[in-house]
């Protein structure tokens, strides 16, 4: 694993070091923070502007980090890092354009686990990934190479769960709405997209993240492909409002009486 961002542009090296010192003040129990995906690898997008159908879309990529922790309290940790440093880090930068982070969360014990049985999402990081910090009070175990019959193993294995389930709650999700369900509707169509996310995500990372939120699903997947980037668009406010209701339709449309 790398140890320095020093190659990066001298911007990205200021939000990073901005997010790392923020994490280090606030979760100062933290052991280890890596930086993983396009950044880490070089394929990073700074910024790009385009018209596309006759649409002004834009693209960024986001900052992939895990933070690795010493013991299992992880919505604490994330609702930490979502709620609190997340919203610290874009006060920092406000004044500019920046790009925001992701997080995963996990426990290092997990984690060894995982790589000892070569979990390849995690066994990439290994390779790619910056760490950022280390608190030398753990060590990462070293993890085997996966043939690439066991990588597609896997992969057919988590899009034939996945995927199917998804289309089954898109299929039910339109009847509820045909039907003027729309309580049920509006949560089946988001359980389509979570489902639809997480096979990406599965398929070419044999990895899900632990969160039902479409906004954080949305930030994780557009690494693989510009077009996932786009699938909801927010060029206007109809189209903000739009994803909004999506994203709280998994607990609204459950519990809330009057939005949905």
């Amino acid at each position: 694993m790398k140890r320095s961002i020093k190659h990066l542009p001298k911007q990205t090296q200021e939000e990073l070091n901005t997010l790392l010192e923020l994490i280090k003040h606030d979760m100062p129990w933290c052991c280890m923070v890596i930086l993983y995906g396009s950044y880490a690898r070089g394929g990073y997008v700074l910024w790009d502007q385009r018209v596309e159908f006759g649409v002004n879309t834009f693209y960024q990529s986001d900052y992939d980090i895990m933070a690795v922790i010493p013991k299992p309290r992880m919505k604490h940790v994330e609702d930490r890092l979502r709620n609190q440093i997340t919203p610290k880090y874009h006060k920092a930068f406000a004044h500019r354009r920046h790009a925001s982070p992701q997080f995963i969360v996990e426990y290092v014990n997990t984690l060894n686990k995982e790589l000892e049985r070569s979990q390849y999402f995690f066994t990439d990081i290994m390779k790619e990934g910056i760490k950022m910090y280390d608190s030398k009070e753990f060590k990462l175990a070293k993890p085997r190479e996966l043939s690439f019959k066991e990588i597609k193993e896997f992969a057919i294995k988590e899009f034939d769960i996945h995927y199917p389930l998804g289309i089954n709650y898109l299929e039910h999700g339109y009847t509820d709405y045909n039907k003027e369900r729309y309580r049920g509707g509006s949560f089946l169509l988001h359980q389509t997209c979570e489902r639809f996310y997480n096979s990406i995500s599965l398929v070419y990372r044999n990895y899900r993240l632990k969160s039902h939120k479409l906004d954080e699903l949305v930030g994780h997947a557009k690494e693989f492909s510009r077009e996932l980037a786009v699938v909801f668009p927010s060029n206007t406010n109809f189209e903000k409002r739009c994803f909004n209701l999506l994203c709280r339709a998994y607990i609204e449309a459950r519990y809330n009486k009057t939005l949905l």
